[in-house]
């Protein structure tokens, strides 16, 4: 038993000797350590990446993780939008199930389809802002130039932006999968209930909630 743990643990050493090698450090470096670190390892193995300009309206945002998440994919480009799935020989028919007229993609679907256009700019309306609906990568840039703050405002603009993708995501892949259609007031009330209940949960929200005590118009 003694000589089966004393066998393990030699294993383990080597091992870690691999890892360590791997990641530019001698031996050397490991006896000069005074303490090891668990992010300083990840970060070398990662490597070196640029930081992507609208990190703060995604993972600074206090909203739904499963809002969060899609808001996520979308920003990388990564849902799996019908003109994706065509290119990929997956199906035939790329047309958006949302306005049935033009070709599904994260441009048209954000926020370019009149459906979702509909609902953005409700939303927008609602949160007090007077400008159009712009293209996915313009309403990108809108945000982080100006909602990637702290301020009350700002953490409510990043909650709606996810949010509404979101909804405008599952309502996507109700009327395809499910064949249940909602309208875009429906959607609407929907997603200001959930904000409301989330931004609750954060005291420095309250003010800026009581202001926004209402349905949007659509």
């Amino acid at each position: 038993m003694i000589q089966y743990q004393a066998s393990w643990v030699v294993q383990k050493i080597f091992k870690a000797k691999k890892y360590y090698e791997e990641d530019g450090y001698s031996e050397e470096d490991v006896i000069r350590m005074q303490h090891f670190r668990v992010k300083e390892m990840y970060l070398k193995k990662r490597g070196q990446y640029t930081k992507v300009t609208w990190r703060r309206i995604i993972w600074n945002n206090a909203g739904l993780p499963k809002w969060i998440f899609v808001g996520y994919l979308a920003a990388h480009r990564r849902l799996q939008t019908r003109d994706r799935l065509k290119a990929w020989g997956c199906i035939q028919d790329e047309t958006c199930p949302l306005c049935k007229d033009e070709a599904e993609s994260i441009d048209h679907l954000f926020f370019m389809c009149p459906f979702s256009m509909k609902i953005w700019a409700a939303m927008l309306r609602w949160m007090q802002i007077s400008r159009s609906v712009m293209d996915w990568n313009y309403e990108l840039a809108w945000a982080e130039q100006h909602c990637g703050g702290k301020s009350a405002k700002a953490e409510i603009y990043r909650m709606t932006l996810v949010g509404s993708i979101y909804y405008i995501w599952q309502e996507r892949n109700s009327r395809i999968f499910e064949g249940v259609e909602s309208n875009a007031e429906a959607i609407t009330r929907s997603l200001v209930q959930d904000i409301h209940g989330r931004g609750s949960m954060k005291k420095c929200l309250g003010k800026r909630l009581q202001e926004l005590n209402s349905y949007p118009i659509v």
